[in-house]
């Protein structure tokens, strides 16, 4: 039996060892399920006379920024109390892999980057057996038809281990699963249900049960020509929709190529002003020393900067501080910065919705959707947000 619990409180997460799904709005708290989970690891831990290094914690979520995102606040959060965490990426430079199975506990990575180590390196194939806590961010990845496949490999082959090997005290493998946009959360919770976790909570909320409540606004545009056509032509339509939804408060514009983030970028530097203070002004040149990229540099003297995967870690990394702390009124970015990654924002705008893909364009499905809509609104400055979709009228609902 899987077992629906209306709240997954603090006992659930805290106090029992099954494990746990969970599907609820951005800016709920699923973060910390996670860190009560890993609090819960250690204290059990400490009852028992094993070393640390003979148990392992594997943290995967389908994006590099959200993995080094999570690096940065658990190394801070958690190395105090003997738990050395690394992130292993793609990104990564990593020289001994041998050296994780004894000086890592906390290992943050990719599911692509997990099956890789897992199937070719010998050493991780033993390290397996030290997992036992699986935490899983964005477990809607599920569902893509193409990265999908190798989350569920990995999460197959870690479930088989308490079958090759006993529980070691009251160790039991744990899988602790969230999603903002996940819908079938009954059948993941009986997929991390094993033979020693008889059963597995989880948790479905509602859009109105959401921190921050957001209106959403579906605009339809004429559609004549084509596809990339119509994308470059909703650019010279974003203007008023920042003047009147954004109320001066952080907006965040996702496109669906990098070049059409770069663009939009540099057609919103002509048509908007946003004044800045000294002590914003002060921020950006700042933080503008760390990068070498001309062209984004002079457009952080506008308030506004862009963000997609073919800039560097640390040219990324820069944008992402200079937004959090609200230096950067306006930020362009490709979807997959929707992925989890801690940018919220008061105005989301989805412009078009559809993408490249291969050889043709192609409808974002109602996940990629919802995941971007759900950037929208802070709830540590925001009662309320806004959220809007540009869409071919044909598509508007």
């Amino acid at each position: 039996m899987i077992q629906n619990t209306t709240n997954i409180n603090y006992n659930c997460v805290y106090i029992q060892d099954k494990s746990v799904v969970v599907s609820s709005p951005t800016g709920s708290g699923k973060t910390v399920i996670f860190e009560l989970a890993i609090i819960r690891f250690l204290e059990m831990l400490g009852k028992f006379s094993d070393n640390l290094q003979n148990f392992k914690i594997i943290y995967v979520a389908p994006i590099k920024a959200l993995c080094s995102e999570r690096h940065e606040d658990w190394k801070n959060k958690f190395t105090v109390h003997g738990l050395k965490c690394i992130e292993i990426t793609g990104d990564s430079e990593v020289l001994d892999y041998v050296s994780l199975i004894t000086d890592y506990q906390l290992i943050i990575t990719t599911p692509e980057k997990w099956d890789s180590l897992t199937k070719k390196c010998q050493e991780f194939k033993y390290q397996m057996y030290m997992v036992k806590l699986f935490l899983i961010d964005e477990v809607h990845l599920i569902n893509d038809g193409i990265r999908g496949a190798t989350l569920e490999t990995i999460v197959s082959r870690i479930k088989l281990i308490p079958k090759i090997r006993p529980k070691i005290n009251d160790f039991t493998l744990r899988f602790i699963a969230v999603s903002a946009t996940v819908t079938n959360v009954e059948d993941i919770a009986k997929w991390l249900t094993n033979d020693q976790n008889d059963s597995a909570h989880y948790l479905k909320s509602s859009e109105d049960e959401r921190p921050v409540k957001l209106q959403k606004i579906v605009l339809g545009y004429n559609y004549k020509t084509s596809s990339f056509k119509f994308d470059f032509d909703l650019t010279y339509k974003l203007k008023p929709l920042i003047r009147q939804y954004s109320n001066g408060r952080p907006t965040l514009i996702f496109c669906s190529t990098r070049k059409s983030v770069e663009f939009t970028c540099s057609i919103l530097v002509k048509d908007i002003t946003i004044s800045l203070s000294d002590d914003k002004q002060r921020c950006i040149n700042e933080f503008s020393k760390e990068i070498n990229n001309k062209k984004m540099k002079e457009m952080f003297k506008f308030g506004i900067g862009f963000h997609h995967a073919g800039m560097s870690i640390k040219e990324r990394s820069v944008v992402e501080n200079l937004f959090c702390n609200g230096c950067l009124n306006i930020l362009i970015a490709t979807s997959t910065l929707a992925m989890g990654v801690n940018l919220p924002a008061h105005l989301v705008i989805i412009k078009s919705t559809e993408y490249y893909s291969f050889n043709g364009y192609k409808e974002y499905n109602e996940c990629q959707i919802l995941q971007m809509v759900g950037r929208a609104g802070r709830p540590q400055f925001d009662s309320t947000a806004t959220a809007i979709i540009m869409t071919k009228t044909s598509m508007k609902v």
